[in-house]
């Protein structure tokens, strides 16, 4: 069993600083590098506070054979921009129903970006003990904490995640897309607009809603004018704005008949700067989104959209978690939803005849 003496002769620091950073204590002053050196050999030499008691736990728990009955949920998304997201907060509403089913809790509730603090990770390793763990969007440059989860944690799904390392529960981004474009293909547009944001290296090029709005382009042998397409960097503020400003820019100039927007959130705001300027929708510039919001429904006209089963994906990436969890065989796989094209009249000219 590892011991505070054990951490202070690996850092060669006393055993005095060594418990004052791992139990957070600030009346002297101990370095950043030292903390960091003393949270590394932690994580190394396996130590975990009040070792004897917790192991007595899991002895007792094992002999009744009773699951602790929490999981962990960790986010790439701030809490505060997904809070603000209908479509996360859908995804998250039915984890919570599949959770309260089953007689489970959400035990914490972090960001990677929190748990880049080692103190904070340290908690969720070591103290913070869960049954699984759901992590949710791209976990690029978070495969290190991904990795130390896994050795902690019996079973981890993802959520929309990019990691190859997990089980995975998403749709298919790409052919959501090339869905959108097609059906305005299909009405006729030729010149056809791009509004989203960044992919997970900060360029427009690898965002997968606009590689299916390129792909579509492509094959109906469209031409792609960069002067359509809008990076919001999905900022929603940011599509009313440079909407109005693409549409003032070009005065007297080609504009596209319709916008394809890789969210519904960026499209209702492009749409309302187009009707301010005085254009029919969807008769001078048609517009479709993605998830299918409820908010899409009622706007004016009502968003064409692709739905995005949001409540039932959460509820099956809780379900998935805890038949892992229940089970020793944990093959990696990516279970794909299905998505469908909901035709309403911002983008239909039937409609509107």
């Amino acid at each position: 069993m590892t011991t505070l003496k054990d951490i202070a002769e690996a850092v060669g620091v006393s055993i005095s600083t060594v418990s004052r950073v791992i139990n957070s204590d600030v009346t002297k002053h101990v370095s950043e590098e030292t903390k960091s050196k003393i949270w590394r050999a932690v994580q190394e030499l396996g130590y975990a506070p009040n070792e004897s008691a917790r192991k007595l736990v899991m002895k007792k728990n094992s002999a009744s054979k009773q699951p602790s009955m929490q999981i962990g949920f960790i986010s790439s998304w701030t809490l505060y921009s997904a809070e603000q997201d209908p479509f996360f907060m859908t995804i998250f509403a039915g984890m919570r129903k599949m959770l309260e089913d089953y007689g489970y809790s959400f035990a914490y509730v972090y960001t990677f970006k929190e748990l880049r603090n080692e103190a904070t990770l340290h908690k969720v390793l070591n103290e913070q003990r869960v049954d699984g763990v759901i992590v949710f969007g791209d976990v690029d440059e978070e495969h290190d904490i991904v990795g130390l989860i896994q050795k902690h944690v019996p079973a981890v799904v993802g959520v929309m995640s990019d990691s190859p390392d997990i089980q995975n529960i998403n749709f298919n981004h790409i052919a959501a897309a090339e869905t959108a474009v097609n059906h305005l293909i299909a009405q006729g547009h030729r010149q056809i607009g791009f509004i989203g944001g960044y992919g997970h290296d900060g360029e427009l090029e690898s965002e997968d809603r606009f590689i299916g709005y390129k792909l579509s382009m492509q094959k109906a042998d469209l031409d792609i004018r960069e002067e359509w397409l809008i990076n919001t960097a999905w900022v929603v503020d940011r599509s009313y704005s440079w909407m109005l400003e693409m549409l003032d820019r070009n005065q007297g100039k080609p504009l596209p008949t319709a916008i394809f927007a890789a969210s519904d959130r960026l499209a209702l705001p492009a749409m309302r700067a187009a009707i301010e300027r005085g254009f029919r929708v969807p008769q001078d510039i048609a517009f479709i989104g993605i998830d299918n919001i409820e908010l899409s429904q009622y706007t004016s006209p009502p968003l064409s959209t692709i739905h995005v089963p949001k409540f039932e994906l959460g509820m099956t990436a809780v379900k998935t978690l805890i038949d892992y969890m229940q089970s020793d065989f944990k093959p990696s796989f990516q279970l794909l939803m299905p998505h469908e094209l909901i035709v309403r009249q911002s983008s239909d000219y039937t409609r509107n005849e």
